[in-house]
């Protein structure tokens, strides 16, 4: 699950930086990159301090408290990393990812009904997220609402294999 967790950070991360790139931003993109690129190889310490050092140079940068929170869930530091996932929030309210990973940090430290506001609002945002779905799909598991999980397990698949198809 941690691997998978990396890779689906490491994912929105890299969708995020080309999609939001400009000459402006390429010093921007090269540091997240080198963070992200850390932070795969498990070198947490290492690109958390990159981190909070790009930080102080860009404090509006959505994407560093992004990076910053993902790495701390890895180290875990779930506390640490919802107050990062918090600010990503607010420096980027429109990030439907951003709402997908700060949910798992949520249900990991037991919040569930926060959790499924969150996937909630990452679908509100963008309605072809599976993953969303399918986060939100374990967390109705485990509070026993059965039948609107398998719904929402079936709405992942179906656009997983709609994503499949257009590849």
């Amino acid at each position: 699950m941690k691997k998978f967790l990396v890779i689906l950070a490491l994912l929105f991360g890299v969708f995020f930086s080309v999609n939001t790139a400009n000459a402006f931003d390429r010093e921007k993109i090269q540091i997240i990159s080198e963070i992200g690129t850390l932070a795969n190889s498990e070198k947490y310490l290492q690109a958390l301090d990159k981190c909070k050092s790009a930080m102080t140079r860009y404090p509006d940068e959505a994407e560093l408290y992004y990076w910053s929170a993902v790495i701390k869930t890895h180290m875990k530091d779930n506390k640490g990393a919802l107050v990062d996932f918090n600010k990503a929030v607010e420096l980027n309210p429109q990030d439907s990812n951003v709402y997908v990973m700060r949910g798992i940090t949520k249900n990991e430290l037991g919040d569930d009904k926060g959790a499924l506001a969150d996937f909630d609002q990452a679908i509100k945002l963008n309605p072809k997220n599976s993953s969303a779905y399918s986060m939100r799909a374990c967390v109705k598991i485990s509070t026993g609402d059965l039948q609107s999980a398998n719904d929402d397990l079936e709405t992942a698949n179906k656009l997983f294999d709609d994503t499949q198809k257009e590849e």
